[in-house]
């Protein structure tokens, strides 16, 4: 038995305990105190340490395992887009575009004369929505500012009243890495797309959100909304600097259920700080701390805007979602500008995590990334640089950015949400079977994380496992590549030890040791005893710890 001296406050013992820790992959029994697991091991071994005060939690029949570590999540984004009582019509709530706009009027009529933020619109999903033209958003709004985001958040549609509040003319510039869409006559057409352009209208309508007391209130649910699903420790990868105060003061409150790290988003401004004058910089705490910068090397192909070898097909859904007969998409920075912002931030000791699906964007990360490191690539390596998302990614590219020390975490809602979309809308039946190739990353030799990125789609570790596991599209049942699916063991993996690497926390979370933190995730039975085609109906978080203290119960 592993054990540290002094009697638990707590043991769980009645269950399997499944600790991650390849030196010893299952016990029967895991004390805790202060906050620190102090034992794991057999039954017998782990109750002789109970003293008067333990408290002994029977699991009869459930499983223990490391708390989940959302590798991409979006709290804070979360907070102001869609904690109640936010518009919320993303497909996975409002699956049918009639209901969408008679939400949208509802809101409208609900606040008369005041900003209204709707979120989560889907081109390819919500299929009978009219697309949001500047005239149809006038007409529903004409007097106050509407804006319509995007599920994927990489797009903003703005009505006449948007754009006048947040000064956007056809004399305005395109932000870095970003664009407001124009007309033939060089006019603001009302659609933002990606970063800075999209973040430009969300200030408009944050509204009341922005006050201290309503933010403070939006992230302690959007905290709550992971520690609901197992999660205890979550990356915020997209933080911008004047939230850094407010996401400290929910992660470190008395009875907090979630430890953050955030990614700031990159901005040439942030490269040139080297000071780090920006407000919220401080040292990093057990439960709050800066991890690193993120960049948006290229968008989503929900959008047609990731830059591919491939084509996107001609057709109806690729026209609807604006591609004009266009068969590729851009990226976001020239691979100049990339290489100048990956290596400022390096140069300041800040880790690196570009949001990359294309795979001709890929290889332009990895050129960066290179370059960045070109000093001392032992330096770089030890960063631990991240490739988010990786939709089109080959395993040639996996081998090359494995052995030059990046890491990858991968979206599988991509499958499970998208998967018929990818086949018969955009690419092809033959893409979609390598869609979010996560067998090629693993067997290139990565650490993969998986994740839910936040608001685009539900935040559920479990649903990505299952995704892994399967490679189907619940909707329709069919599957797209077999080839690339995880065994239970990696896709556990996948949501616990190695996301904690990536965020270089893998001295405290991620496994099931004495003296890392007690932060465990409850599932209702043992994970490796069920099919894989049967994992979403029998597997289910049943309660949350952070540091050994309840944080959710079924």
């Amino acid at each position: 038995m592993q054990a540290m001296q002094e009697a638990p406050e707590l043991i769980f013992t009645g269950g399997p305990v499944l600790t991650m820790d390849p030196d010893r992959p299952r016990a029967q029994a895991l004390a805790v105190r202060a906050g620190l697991i102090t034992a794991v091991g057999a039954e017998d071994d782990v109750l002789s340490l109970r003293g008067p005060g333990t408290h002994v939690v029977d699991l009869g029949g459930r499983a223990v395992l490391p708390g989940f570590v959302e590798a991409h999540g979006h709290p804070s984004v979360m907070a102001l887009a869609i904690a109640p009582p936010a518009v919320d019509v993303r497909p996975f709530t409002v699956p049918d575009g009639a209901a969408v706009y008679a939400r949208i009027r509802e809101a409208v009529a609900a606040a008369p004369g005041e900003p209204v933020a709707v979120y989560g619109i889907d081109l390819l999903l919500q299929r009978d929505l009219p697309l949001p033209t500047l005239a149809l958003l006038d007409e529903l709004c004409p007097d106050a500012p509407l804006v319509v985001f995007t599920a994927s958040g990489h797009a903003a549609y703005a009505n006449t009243a948007a754009l006048r509040a947040a000064r956007i003319t056809r004399d305005t510039p395109d932000p870095a890495g970003a664009r407001f869409v124009r007309d033939a006559d060089g006019e603001p057409t009302g659609e933002a797309q990606e970063g800075a352009a999209v973040e430009a209208f969300m200030w408009v309508v944050a509204g009341d959100r922005m006050r201290p007391s309503e933010l403070a209130a939006a992230l302690d649910w959007a905290y709550a909304e992971h520690a609901r699903v197992g999660i205890t420790t979550a990356a915020d990868l997209a933080t911008e600097p004047s939230l850094l105060p407010a996401l400290r003061a929910a992660a470190e409150r008395p009875g907090a259920v979630l430890r953050v790290r955030s990614y700031l988003i990159g901005t040439p401004e942030l490269a040139a700080d080297t000071e780090r004058r920006f407000p919220g910089h401080a040292p990093a705490t057990e439960l709050f701390g800066i991890s690193g910068m993120k960049l948006w090397a290229d968008g989503t192909a929900w959008q047609g805007s990731i830059a591919t070898s491939f084509p996107f097909k001609d057709n109806e859904a690729t026209r609807r979602i604006g591609m004009n007969h266009c068969a590729h998409g851009p990226m976001n920075y020239s691979p100049g500008q990339l290489a100048e912002l990956a290596s400022a931030f390096t140069a300041q000791g800040y880790p690196m995590a570009c949001h990359v699906h294309g795979d001709i964007t890929f290889d332009a990360v990895l050129d960066a990334y290179a370059e960045a490191g070109a000093g001392d690539p032992e330096r770089l390596r030890a960063m631990r640089p991240r490739m988010e998302h990786c939709g089109a990614v080959t395993a040639e590219q996996y081998r090359r950015a494995a052995a030059m020390g990046a890491t990858v975490s991968l979206f599988m809602d991509h499958i499970r949400w998208w998967g018929d979309v990818l086949a018969d809308d955009l690419f092809g039946a033959e893409v979609a079977e390598r869609w979010m190739s996560v067998r090629a990353a693993w067997d290139a030799g990565h650490r993969v994380s998986l994740h839910n990125d936040g608001v685009c789609s539900p935040t559920d570790p479990l649903a990505s496992v299952a995704t892994a596991l399967t490679r189907r599209t619940p909707a329709s049942g069919r599957i797209h590549g077999t080839a690339q699916r995880l065994t239970i063991d990696e896709a556990l993996r996948a949501v616990t030890a190695n996301p904690a690497w990536q965020l270089h926390l893998e001295d405290e979370i991620g496994m099931l040791r004495p003296g890392m933190r007690a932060d465990l995730a409850v599932l209702s039975t043992d994970p490796y005893s069920v099919p894989a085609e049967r994992f979403e109906e029998e597997v289910a978080v049943t309660a949350t710890y952070l540091g050994g203290r309840p944080t959710w119960t079924a």
